[in-house]
């Protein structure tokens, strides 16, 4: 696949970076019930999406999606919220997976 910069990275070696991205996510879940903190990790998790989104030139609308459902975690703070935040976890899971998929697909 070649990046926004004209470089040219291994389709393999970026859906490994998406999976640990994934397992990163998931993580997010059982933060939030054991009352660990997950407003840290959640905002590496946004930081190295949005970086990635400025060098994949041909996902955006699954990153763009990705990163709006990530960001707004952040709003669902109140515990009558979790069902909500629980939800888009796994919305979010999806979405990256899909990403991944694509990714692996590519034929760059």
């Amino acid at each position: 696949m070649i990046l926004r910069t004209g470089a040219q990275i291994d389709n393999a070696a970026a859906a490994k970076e998406l999976s640990r991205i994934i397992n990163q996510i998931y993580k997010l879940l059982p933060s939030r019930e054991e009352n660990i903190d997950w407003e840290r990790p959640l905002s590496t998790i946004i930081q190295e999406l949005s970086g990635m989104d400025r060098l994949l030139l041909d996902y955006h609308d699954i990153l763009f999606a990705l990163l709006s459902k990530l960001e707004g975690l952040f709003l669902l703070l109140n515990e009558d919220d979790f069902l909500d935040y629980r939800r888009t976890i796994f919305e979010c899971l999806s979405l990256a997976n899909e990403l991944k998929e694509k990714i692996l697909k590519c034929k760059d």
